[in-house]
């Protein structure tokens, strides 16, 4: 689980979605992988293209991202599109590729101290504004390779229940600035019966087939039931994780389990603290760096 801050987006922008979009809580600043990136913003039911009347629904689904309407600006209502964007409209854009998602270099200095920097990119955050219980996602995606940058393509939940505890239940696959060879799947599950988090307990990384870089174009799958996960790559599956596997100190952390999960979609700034920015080989050197480094869509499909 990669986690940094919300540092990249502005206040109002930040405002107007946790306002709009639901509840959003940025995990703390001392995990090793801290990003708001992994913030979800639960949009209410009835903005929910997919299972409209049961938002625990899972319906098969596929997005090429050929019209421009598939992503709902953040100021926009979402209700007609499959996606809506958490960030400003310059930070993405429906292309002949597909969707670009870009990471924008800070706007002003750029100071680098103790592993990180004091001033992130702007980056794109797509959230899907259906849910699913189960199924099948598969992202079909490639990612510029910075040392520093993380893109991220994940399933994700953020639930306030009635216990007060918070759901912020992950699925993930990430491309990972420290190495372009290999990708690196994860799980995170909170528990409020845990003593401390578990930040990267269950990461691994993964090594493709064929065409071993991330910056190539590949499909990257997440199935996902009650008892099981399975990660694969290319028609491959390379990971299992099974919900008996999960448990520790007989706390289970399987996600899922309790909330419906949506797809999102991200590219981010990892520099802004010091676990997260070690482990994503930055801070990003913008003296070197693209102005606008690039995580590409190519589709998304959903089989139930």
């Amino acid at each position: 689980m990669s986690k940094l801050s919300y540092n990249h987006y502005s206040f109002f922008l930040y405002l107007f979605t946790l306002l709009s979009f639901g509840f959003c809580s940025p995990r703390p600043a001392t995990s090793p992988r801290y990003t708001a990136e992994h913030t979800v913003h639960s949009l209410n039911s009835a903005h929910s293209l997919h299972g409209r009347d049961n938002p625990r629904h899972c319906q098969p689904f596929h997005t090429s991202f050929s019209d421009p309407s598939a992503v709902a600006e953040s100021n926009a209502d979402p209700s007609n599109s499959p996606f809506v964007a958490l960030s400003p409209p310059e930070t993405y854009a429906i292309t002949e590729n597909g969707l670009e998602m870009y990471l924008r270099r800070p706007k002003g200095e750029v100071h680098s101290a103790n592993g990180m920097n004091d001033n992130l990119g702007e980056a794109a955050t797509i959230n899907s504004t259906f849910s699913m219980n189960s199924g099948k996602v598969t992202y079909e995606v490639s990612c510029d390779f910075v040392p520093g940058v993380v893109c991220a393509f994940i399933l994700i939940d953020s639930v306030e229940a009635s216990d007060g505890e918070m759901h912020l239940d992950e699925i993930d696959v990430e491309l990972v600035g420290s190495g372009s060879a290999r990708w690196q799947t994860n799980i995170f599950k909170p528990s409020n019966a845990d003593p401390d988090p578990h930040y990267g307990h269950y990461d691994t990384k993964e090594q493709y087939p064929q065409n071993p870089s991330y910056t190539s174009l590949h499909n990257y799958s997440i199935s996902w039931d009650s008892d099981k996960i399975v990660w694969g790559v290319d028609g491959q599956d390379t990971r299992t994780m099974r919900k008996e596997d999960t448990y520790i100190n007989g706390v289970p952390h399987f996600p899922g389990e309790t909330d419906s999960l949506r797809l999102q979609l991200g590219i981010w700034d990892g520099s802004g603290a010091e676990g997260t920015s070690s482990w994503a080989d930055g801070p990003v050197n913008w003296d070197n760096a693209p102005q606008k480094i690039v995580a590409t869509v190519r589709s998304v499909s959903v089989e139930c």
